[in-house]
């Protein structure tokens, strides 16, 4: 009986000291991946430098609620983009050839919108959300990041 006991408690030990050893490298591998991670969104990061591209004048346009009562919408938009993208040189010669374009493509969205949608208070990150998509597909770029609205009026 002595002996069959030894025989557990060294197995014991062995087992304890394999899960131990189990345990202490996927810690690691699981650490040394958050600093990978890390590092390469440190490197994203650096890899973008934002400026302001203005539109230009206001945009105002007619949107209309559930029951068709006209109401206005007036906006100013500034775009945030990537100045150290590779294509950022394209991006500003399209935009000062296509700004009218630009300009109607955002005056589409903006009545493709209802009043009551408009007036929620999330309307601004959605509206601009759907405008950087937009503009990025019309230019066939992916400069654009954000968009900032110096002037959001619904009425």
């Amino acid at each position: 009986m002595d002996k069959k006991f030894k025989i557990f408690v060294i197995a014991a030990i062995v087992f304890l000291g394999i899960a131990i050893a189990v345990s202490t490298f996927f810690i690691l591998n699981i650490v040394g991946k958050d600093k990978e991670t890390a590092v390469s969104e440190k490197k994203e990061k650096s890899k973008i430098s934002l400026t302001t591209v203005d539109l230009g004048d206001a945009i105002t346009t007619n949107i209309f609620d559930e029951e068709d009562e006209q109401h206005i919408a007036r906006v100013v938009i500034s775009f945030a983009v990537n100045e150290k993208d590779k294509s950022y040189k394209a991006f500003q010669e399209a935009f000062a050839s296509k700004n009218v374009v630009i300009r109607d493509e955002i005056i589409h969205i903006i009545r493709e919108q209802t009043y009551e949608m408009m007036s929620k208070a999330d309307a601004q990150t959605k509206l601009g959300d759907e405008i950087v998509m937009r503009i990025n597909k019309l230019l066939d770029t992916q400069v654009i990041q954000d968009v900032y609205f110096g002037d959001f009026f619904v009425q």
